[in-house]
């Protein structure tokens, strides 16, 4: 049984939650979001099977050569609940718009819930033994090294190592902003455009240089200090760099570098986000909480390469 009563949805916030994004958060861009009617279950994996050369001639009055069967496998999802609540006091409304404060509360804490998300990303796709192809850069090898480093070529290779490993070209650049800060800098990058009228370089310039269709800035920051502490401000995606095949939208027998399993909790319409409100009268207070059902999970791991430590 699910531990959230309908009976609290509060149908005009709930679309304050879904509708709400923050441009800094890739994670669910990375990771699109697949509605599943079901907390948990199976998806199917399939092998390489298609790509098989067969001999496909036929002599008179022979049968058709049958092909191999598909080697199919699953892996499981369970959609945990992640959510927040804050709770609005009769003192506080006295003194504020009512809407404009449940409208900032649930914004405040459906943000600290896509935060949650980022990070789970990131470290699900760093982490050793996530079984992404990874390489951690050092000394001449950074991108920061503007005398002896390559990211053109260092992206171009690792572009080719992922086409063949999963017939599809890499689409999607995904930097974090302190990479972004030393590519729009680096010599060998600027000097693609010393011919033309192009001053500093933007995001949809570095796209045309690394011939991708997404290039990416990700800026997420987050507090890296104990709670309590003076907050000392860090960014999710670190130093890191992320060259992957992320597909348009969901399909079946896509490759892709990882799926968001979202149960829907019975209301598709909810698009898997449950906001509700409820009152707490011992504590004179409205609480308002918000609730996504999600599974993060790898599919494909050799659709995507991560630059660990890309510049220093």
């Amino acid at each position: 049984m699910a531990d959230i009563s309908l009976q609290y949805l509060d149908q005009p916030l709930n679309n304050v939650s879904v509708g709400y994004v923050n441009d800094d958060y890739f994670a669910e861009k990375l990771f699109p979001p697949i509605p599943v009617k079901q907390r948990s279950g199976r998806f199917w994996v399939f092998g390489k099977e298609k790509f098989h050369r067969y001999e496909t001639i036929r002599a008179p009055k022979a049968e058709s050569r049958e092909i191999a069967p598909w080697a199919l496998s699953n892996n499981p999802y369970f959609c945990n609940d992640h959510s927040l609540k804050d709770s609005i006091s009769d003192e506080e409304r006295s003194g504020s718009d009512d809407t404009d404060l449940e409208i900032t509360t649930v914004q405040n804490l459906t943000d600290a819930i896509l935060l949650d998300l980022e990070i789970r990303v990131m470290n699900l796709i760093t982490a050793p033994g996530s079984g992404v192809p990874n390489a951690t850069l050092a000394g001449s090898s950074q991108w920061s090294d503007y005398v002896n480093s390559d990211p053109i070529a260092a992206v171009e290779a690792q572009k080719t190592v992922i086409k063949k490993a999963i017939a599809k070209t890499p689409n999607t650049l995904a930097v974090s902003y302190p990479v972004y800060a030393v590519l729009r800098q680096h010599p060998k990058i600027i000097d693609r455009f010393k011919y033309t009228q192009v001053g500093i370089l933007q995001a949809d310039h570095l796209k045309s240089v690394f011939d991708v269709d997404n290039f990416w800035v990700m800026g997420a920051e987050y507090d890296t200090a104990n709670e309590g502490q003076t907050p000392a401000l860090d960014f999710v995606w670190g130093k890191h760099a992320l060259l992957a095949y992320i597909p348009p939208s969901p399909q079946r027998l896509q490759p892709a570098l990882g799926y968001t399993f979202r149960w829907l909790f019975g209301a598709p319409d909810l698009g898997g986000t449950l906001t509700k409100r409820y009152r707490v009268e011992s504590k004179a207070s409205d609480v308002i909480e918000v609730h996504r059902y999600d599974d993060i999970q790898i599919v494909a791991a050799q659709a995507g390469f991560a630059f660990l430590n890309a510049v220093a």
